[in-house]
C-alpha cells in the first residue's frame, strides 16, 4: 500500500506532467448563480463607529431565543458582496486554472449582474434566469446562509432552450472534457434537465 506521502508526490508529478494540456481543456458547467452578500452580526454599540461583534452561531441562537415572545432588532453590518453559488465558484476556479470554461446558469435575467462582471472577464458566460440570493452571517465558528432561491425555479429546460438554444447547449455539452451541473439540492428542475439529456 502507498502511504500518503508518497501517493501526494505521486499524484503532484501527475499534475504537473499534465498542466501543459490544461489550456486545450473545455469545461462546460452550470446551472445555478447566487448574489452572497456577507454579514457580521452586531452585539452591542457603543457609537456610529464602534461596535462589538456577536462571536459565535450559539451566542445568536441565545439572542434568538430572548427574543421568544417579543420583539427584537438585529442589527448587521455589510462586509462583502461577492458572487456565489457552487456553479459559479467552480467554474471561476477552473478558470483561474486556464481551463476554457463555458457557464449557463441564473446570474441575472434578462440583464447578468455587476457582481459577476469579472467572471464574465475569465468565461464564456450565459444567463437563463435570475440569480439566487444569500444574506450569509458570519461568526468565528461559523456561517449561517439565509437563502431565496426562488429564482432558481427558472431554471428549467424550456428556459435552456429558449433563452439559450439547444443546438448551443449541445454543442457544449458533447465538446467539453468537463460537464459539472451542481447544486442539485437548490435547482429544483435539475432531475428533469437531466431527463431531457439523457
Amino acid at each position: 500500500m502507498i502511504d500518503s506521502s508518497e501517493l501526494r508526490h505521486a499524484l503532484a508529478g501527475k499534475l504537473t506532467a499534465a498542466a501543459g494540456r490544461v489550456p486545450t481543456l473545455n469545461a462546460f458547467v452550470g446551472l445555478d448563480g447566487f448574489v452572497d452578500e456577507i454579514y457580521h452580526v452586531v452585539n452591542t454599540r457603543q457609537n456610529a463607529e464602534s461596535w462589538e461583534r456577536l462571536p459565535t452561531i450559539a451566542a445568536f441562537a441565545e439572542r434568538l431565543a430572548a427574543a421568544a415572545g417579543r420583539s427584537t432588532n438585529i442589527e448587521l453590518v455589510p462586509q462583502l458582496t461577492k458572487l456565489g453559488g457552487n456553479g459559479p465558484i467552480m467554474a471561476n476556479a477552473l478558470a483561474s486554472f486556464g481551463l476554457k470554461v463555458t457557464y449557463l446558469g441564473a446570474l441575472g435575467y434578462p440583464k447578468i449582474r455587476q457582481v459577476f462582471d469579472r467572471f464574465t472577464q475569465v468565461a464564456e458566460v450565459h444567463s437563463i434566469a435570475d440569480a439566487g440570493h444569500t444574506n450569509a452571517l458570519e461568526f468565528d465558528d461559523g456561517k449561517l446562509m439565509l437563502s431565496s432561491t426562488v429564482q432558481l425555479n427558472d431554471v428549467t429546460w424550456q428556459h435552456i432552450e429558449e433563452r439559450y438554444g439547444r443546438e448551443h447547449f449541445t454543442a457544449k455539452f458533447l465538446g467539453s472534457e468537463l460537464v459539472a451541473f451542481v447544486n442539485w439540492t437548490m435547482v429544483p428542475f435539475m432531475s428533469r434537465i437531466w431527463e431531457v439529456l439523457l
